[in-house]
Parts: structure tokens; C-alpha cells; sequence
């Protein structure tokens, strides 16, 4: 069973309503916009962050290319290079010299580790800053570099060169040697190795985000040197970092931000929780108000209610005392309700003495009413003695009046067959004809596999009474009367059609508009009612004519339904 609610309970709610719904559109826009704000925070510090790596790394990369740039043009190199070439190293001289300066330039510039020429011969030589070695080393001279076309090209290395128990990650630059006396002698190719940690710190941009260097989805600088040679695509967070990568022009490698959501997370938090001590605050707040100022109204109204209660026992001399402080509404109804009991005690007094008066109409109308067997009795006397004078037509006029009476006082407003309808309808034209003083011609066509069908009674007889005191008083010649019932899908299609005057135009239109009421066809206009109640919205008439040649009445009507208004016997 539903729970009904009080007025205090639908007043709490609507209040409680009213107050929490606009917080409620004010959190969720404050939401949308502090997102908003905050995505646009974070996206502008990633961007300036990505942009500073980048920088920075350029400026690493530059320093030392513009080293091997030196050593590549640096005559003394390029000469010794030659002579070692040509097999003018007398005493391995020129290559203790090239070594020697090799060590210089990775002892003077913090952060490389080795540099490595390799000659066009063959011959590598190299010096291994790590170990301190010119002629022992287990990496500098089994570099594998990628082709050189032109400029510096850059790599990653994603295996560690062990060194005094320690794991060291670099990063390597190459650019051909060249005789610039004669730049199409290509000598060798040097590469200078650096550091992981260098590329590390340059990408460094703050605490809160780390900057990671990518070839392709390889990490070949990250904060973690234990990321590096791993597939980034394994070792992101995506649900706690959000990434933004960027192509490094210089390098070709790719810049990949890593930016933790954490605090981006802890701000919406921090709001949602903001909002919803405002509501919780907002919600007790009004409750208090809500109970403080309608406490007075609703004492008033349960006065009211338990007047009311009162007076459904019975109790009609209750009455209701509204202090003037009251708003004006609740003065009204109750000095309405006081109005309505007094008014109430009053008639059940008059409804008492009309009960009364009532009953005795009653048996006076039983007193005088007529039993129908008195008037059948009459006209059957009248009958003998129309036929004791020899007055057939006298005798069959009132033979057809009692059968008439008899069809119309039994089973009234019930169904009947189209079989003993249209016998009643025979003795009815009889009689109407006998009342025109003209002879009247009859042709039913009522196939007989429908004579069975049920119909309500007298539902034809208006559209006949009409055809016959509107169509033939003025009639010259035969007057034919028509009656056509037929089958049609799921209903029955009556036409009821007579050779009479017609209709006027004007007057066809409102017949046949059904929110129409006309003087002199109150028997149309009762029989679209009963046909409405009968069939609802499953039956229609509607009239076609011309004047001085014919009417005809259309009446459709549902037969063998389910609902039941017209089935076969």
C-alpha cells in the first residue's frame, strides 16, 4: 500500500528541494569550470615544461657537437689521421699523439666518457675516459654506429658499460672525417660518448613531472636509469600520469612528459567534498527554518483535519477557531469549512423531510399508473368491434398499434434480430401511411444469411419516421421507401432510401456535422446519441440527397464484435 505523505513532509521536501537544487547546478558548473581551469593549468605547465627539455637538450647536444665539430676540422687531427692512413706512423708516434689528444679533449670537457675514430683502413683508435685506457677497453672500439650522411647523427645506448662496480649509460655523437683540403677524401668517422646522465639532467624541468627521451618506443633517457632499453609503452601509468610527447628536431628522437594526475585528482576532491559540506549545511539550515516558520501554519491546518474527522462521524455542530495572525488563505478555509457544516446540518433536515414527501409521491404514482394489460385489453376490444361493424382497416390499424406497443414496452432499449425489426418495421410504415393518406411501396432487401444478426431495437424507425414525414407530403406519384441491409467486413451497412423531395443543400451539411443540434430531427439527433453509447466510436451515419429525386441514410454499426452489441443468434 502507498505511504501518504503529510503537508510538514511535502513542505520539508519541496523547501529541501528548493534549497539543494541550485547548489546542485552551482556545484556541477563549479566542477566543470574548476576541471576546465585546472586541465588548462596543468596542459600550459606540461607544454612550457616539454618546451624547456627540448631547449635545454638542444643546448646539450650543441655543446657537444660543436666539440666533435672542432675535432673534425682541427688540422693537426686531420694530418695525423693522413699520415696514420698512409703508413707514416713510424713507431706508432702519430697514434700515441692522436690518443693523447683524444684523452685531453675527454679530460677537459666534463660528461664524456670516450671518444672512438675509426679509420677508413680499418684501424680504431680510441680512449676510454671511464677506464682510463687508450689501449684496453671492452666498448670504445666495438661501437656499432649507424651510417653517416651528413652532419651529426645521434644514439642511444641501451646497454650499460660496467666501470669500477658501477653501471653507466651513454649517449653517443657521430659526424664524418673529412680533408677539408679536399672534401670529397673521406678519412674516418668519430664519435664522441657522453654521459646518459648529462641528457638526464638537461631534462630535468622540475619536481613534480619527469621528461623522458624516446627512440621510437624505446627509452634511451629516463629519471630511472633502470627504464632505459625498456618498450615505454610498458612502463607507463596511464592511469595515475597523463603523457605528452614532442618530436626533438635536432636529435630526431621524441620528448615524452610524464605528469603526474595526483594533485589535479586531489583538487577535484578537495571541491567535491567543499560542496557537499555547503549542501549538508544548506540541507539542516533549511529543515531548522522550514520546521521554525511553518510550525504555527501547520498546527492550524491538523485543527482543521481533526474538524474534518469530526465531522465525517457525524458530528456536524464541530466548528474551527483560526487566531486572526493567520495567513488569510488558511482563515478562508477554515471559516469556509464552519459555513459548509452549518450549511450541511441544514439540509440534511430538508433531505429528510424531502425523503419523505418522496415516499408519498411515490405510492401516489403507483395509485395511478395504468397497467399495460388494461390498454392491450382495450384495444383488442376495439379490435372485435371494428370487425362486428366490418371495418377491416379499422381492425388492422389496431392490430398493428398493439403489436407496436407491445415491441416498444418490451425488453426497452435491448436487442432484437434484423428479422423481427423489420416486421416491426412493416406494421409501423402501415400505420404511417394509414397517417399520410398515401399508398406506400416497401422494398426490403435483407439478404436472409443476416436475419439472424442482432441489432438494438427502434434503431431504424427515426430514419423511416423522417423519410415519410419529410420526404412524400408533397410527393406526386408513387412513393417508394427502400430498405437495403447488407454485410460489409466487420459491419453492417443499412441504407434507408426514399424517392421523395430531397434535401436542401444547407441543411444536408449540418445533418451530416454531428455537433449539429436541429429543430425537427430531434430523432437523428437522439439516435447518434444511442449509438454512440451503444458502439462508440465504431458507428456512423451520414446522409446523401438530391433534391426532388432522392435521400438516402447511411447507418453503419459493428456486428459479431467483442463487444459484445451485435452478435448472430
Amino acid at each position: 500500500m502507498k505511504r501518504e505523505r503529510t503537508l510538514r513532509k511535502r513542505l520539508a521536501f519541496g523547501f529541501l528541494m528548493a534549497a539543494l537544487i541550485p547548489v546542485s547546478i552551482f556545484a556541477v558548473i563549479s566542477q566543470v569550470r574548476l576541471r576546465s581551469s585546472l586541465e588548462d593549468n596543468m596542459n600550459g605547465r606540461i607544454s612550457s615544461n616539454i618546451n624547456n627539455a627540448g631547449q635545454c637538450l638542444d643546448m646539450v647536444l650543441d655543446k657537444y657537437a660543436t666539440i666533435l665539430y672542432d675535432m673534425c676540422t682541427d688540422d693537426t687531427i686531420i694530418d695525423t689521421v693522413e699520415e696514420i692512413i698512409q703508413d707514416q706512423d713510424d713507431l706508432d708516434v702519430n697514434t700515441s699523439t692522436l690518443r693523447h689528444e683524444l684523452s685531453h679533449i675527454c679530460n677537459r670537457n666534463d660528461g664524456i666518457e670516450g671518444i672512438t675514430i675509426f679509420l677508413r683502413n680499418g684501424n680504431v683508435i680510441f680512449y676510454d675516459r671511464l677506464n682510463s685506457s687508450s689501449t684496453n677497453s671492452i666498448w670504445a672500439d666495438e661501437i656499432v654506429f649507424p651510417e653517416i650522411e651528413k652532419g651529426e647523427v645521434y644514439q642511444g645506448v641501451t646497454t650499460p658499460v660496467t666501470a669500477n662496480e658501477k653501471k653507466n649509460y651513454l649517449f653517443q655523437i657521430g659526424r664524418k672525417l673529412v680533408d677539408y683540403k679536399n672534401i670529397h677524401e673521406q678519412l674516418g668517422t668519430v664519435v664522441i660518448s657522453i654521459n646518459e646522465e648529462q641528457i638526464r639532467e638537461a631534462l630535468v624541468t622540475g619536481m613534480d613531472n619527469a621528461t623522458y627521451l624516446l627512440d621510437g618506443d624505446t627509452v634511451i633517457s629516463s629519471p630511472n636509469s633502470s627504464d632505459i632499453g625498456r618498450k615505454f609503452s610498458a612502463i607507463q601509468d596511464t592511469a595515475s600520469n597523463k603523457y605528452t610527447e614532442a618530436s626533438n628536431t635536432k636529435s630526431g628522437f621524441t620528448l615524452c612528459n610524464e605528469q603526474p594526475l595526483e594533485d589535479y585528482h586531489m583538487a577535484i576532491w578537495e571541491q567535491v567534498l567543499f560542496l557537499c559540506v555547503i549542501a549538508v549545511v544548506s540541507a539542516v539550515t533549511m529543515l531548522f527554518l522550514i520546521y521554525r516558520f511553518t510550525k504555527p501554519y501547520l498546527f492550524a491546518v491538523d485543527s482543521l483535519v481533526e474538524a474534518m474527522n469530526e465531522a465525517e462521524e457525524g458530528n456536524f455542530a464541530v466548528s474551527v477557531e483560526v487566531p486572526d495572525n493567520m495567513p488569510v488563505e488558511i482563515r478562508r478555509i477554515s471559516g469556509g469549512f464552519n459555513e459548509m457544516v452549518v450549511h450541511i446540518d441544514s439540509l440534511i433536515g430538508q433531505v429528510k423531510e424531502a425523503v419523505v414527501e418522496q415516499k408519498n409521491a411515490e405510492l401516489s404514482a403507483l395509485e395511478a399508473q395504468i397497467d399495460p394489460h388494461f390498454l392491450y385489453n382495450t384495444l383488442d376490444t376495439i379490435n372485435w368491434k371494428a370487425i362486428e361493424n366490418e371495418q377491416y382497416d379499422i381492425s388492422e390499424m389496431v392490430g398493428s398499434l398493439a403489436d407496436i406497443l407491445r415491441y416498444t414496452v418490451k425488453n426497452a432499449g435491448g436487442t432484437t434480430t434484423i428479422r423481427q425489426e423489420m416486421g416491426w418495421l412493416r406494421e409501423y410504415t402501415m400505420l404511417q401511411a394509414a397517417k399520410l393518406g398515401k399508398k406506400l411501396h416497401i422494398d426490403e432487401q435483407v439478404p436472409e444469411e443476416i436475419m439472424g444478426y442482432q441489432i438494438h431495437k427502434l434503431i431504424l424507425q427515426p430514419f423511416v419516421e423522417n423519410a415519410i414525414k419529410h420526404g412524400f407530403p408533397e410527393k406526386e406519384g408513387e412513393c417508394c421507401l427502400r430498405i437495403i441491409i447488407r454485410a460489409a467486413g466487420e459491419q453492417l451497412h443499412i441504407i434507408i432510401e426514399d424517392n421523395g423531395r430531397g434535401i436542401a443543400p444547407e441543411i444536408l451539411k449540418k445533418l451530416n456535422d454531428d455537433s449539429e443540434e436541429m429543430d425537427g430531427h430531434v430523432g437523428i439527433t437522439n439516435v447518434r446519441k444511442r449509438l454512440k453509447l451503444y458502439y462508440g466510436e465504431e458507428a456512423d451515419i451520414y446522409f446523401e440527397s438530391l433534391q426532388g429525386s432522392y435521400t438516402k441514410a447511411h447507418l453503419f454499426i459493428p456486428h459479431q464484435t467483442a463487444r459484445g452489441n451485435a452478435v448472430r443468434e
